[in-house]
């Protein structure tokens, strides 16, 4: 089953209207060929094609604690977050 859809211009939001391309993909169709509301896809570019695959939700990351960021910086991050916070 083929579609042509057109390409349309929309603003990614925020204040600045920055215009990027925007493909709309919506109809009886999708669900005809096995795509559902509530589902996830994934999308692969390959050059000028775009593949849609059915895959399984995102995975949840772990919250890390403020702490724990802290101990992942380096020395440099280290001494810039300590002189932000003297800043404060």
């Amino acid at each position: 089953m083929n579609r042509k859809l057109k390409i349309y211009e929309q603003s990614m939001g925020g204040g600045n209207y920055t215009p990027v391309p925007t493909i709309l993909l919506k109809g009886k169709w999708l669900e005809q060929s096995g795509f559902k509301p509530g589902e996830y896809v994934e999308v692969e570019v390959n050059g000028d094609e775009i593949i849609l695959r059915k895959t399984t939700p995102p995975e949840i990351k772990e919250k890390v604690s403020l702490e724990e960021k802290v101990r992942m910086l380096d020395k440099k991050q280290r001494a810039k977050l300590a002189n932000l916070i003297d800043k404060l």
